[in-house]
């Protein structure tokens, strides 16, 4: 064997044993390799689903009041309007309360709620702890009302309820409100009213059982902030005035609105769930309390 043959053939050898791949001899066409099979893809990530709250007298403001959408039907060209019933005795907390709360929504939302007084006489009242407040509107010339909203006083249990023009203007106005909404005592009017006939709701602590023997027809609901029934609000009353308000403020405008009025006024929202208790129900649930 001639020596340049014999050095090609031990040339050819070593590459062997390295394992190379001699290249095809040039001018030849190469056969394309197989691909290499896909490796199975990985699984999409499956988000978790939330289940709804339950509905049941344990559900919270926190529950409740987490929509960002407002009401699709409130005026564009106008603000809500919310008429406040003030009376000689009217308590300052439970007016106050959603009184601040509306008022507030006007910097946060356009047009918002415009929020007035309004007492039987258009004169004005002193509150239960002295305050004098000179009403906007008496029941003769008061501007119609998308919301009512009835503040408990010290004879909304007695004397309130046997003042038929007062009851009766309540009932007209409530009846063609968007809502009407009562805070401690305040129900025991708007149940006089007719308004809460078969319908879930709450009032103050200490009168439960008077407020039930006086109105059997209302579904009285216990041991809850307030009760959202659809148009019909009703509250505890006292601190817990603001939570009915809030949660109308976030079903009405959302919760972003909410939470904006809430910064204003330092009232955390959506609330810690193991501080405030409420239902929402509507007088289908007056057989299943």
């Amino acid at each position: 064997m001639h020596r340049s043959q014999l050095y090609l053939a031990l040339f050819a050898l070593l590459a062997v044993l390295m394992g190379c791949r001699p290249s095809e001899p040039e001018g030849e066409a190469r056969t394309p390799a197989a691909p290499a099979p896909a490796s199975p893809a990985a699984p999409a990530p499956q988000s978790t689903p939330v289940p709804a709250p339950p509905v049941g007298s344990d559900l919270t403001t926190s529950d409740l009041a987490t929509s960002d959408l407002a009401t699709p039907d409130l005026p564009a060209d106008r603000p809500l309007r919310a008429a406040f019933l003030v009376v000689n005795g009217v308590y300052n907390t439970e007016l106050a309360a959603p009184y601040d709360v509306f008022q507030h929504t006007r910097f946060h939302a356009q047009p918002g709620i415009e929020v007035f007084t309004v007492s039987p006489d258009g004169q004005p009242v002193t509150t239960f702890e002295g305050i004098r407040i000179t009403p906007a509107y008496g029941f003769q010339n008061a501007p119609e009302a998308d919301i009512l909203v009835v503040p408990s006083a010290s004879g909304s249990m007695d004397k309130d309820l046997q003042n038929q023009a007062l009851i009766d203007w309540v009932r007209q106005v409530g009846g063609g409100a968007r809502h009407v909404v009562s805070l401690c005592d305040g129900a025991f009017v708007l149940a006089q009213a007719g308004l809460l006939d078969g319908v879930p709701a709450t009032t103050f602590p200490d009168d439960y059982k008077r407020f039930a023997q006086m109105f059997p027809k209302v579904d009285l609901r216990i041991n809850v902030s307030f009760v959202d029934a659809g148009k019909a609000l009703t509250s505890q009353g006292g601190a817990r005035s603001y939570d009915v308000a809030m949660h109308l403020v976030d079903r009405l405008y959302g919760t972003k609105v909410a939470q904006g009025v809430g910064h204003g006024l330092l009232i955390p929202w959506p609330p810690n769930p193991r501080a405030v208790k409420s239902e929402t129900a509507s007088p289908s649930d007056a057989a299943n309390p």
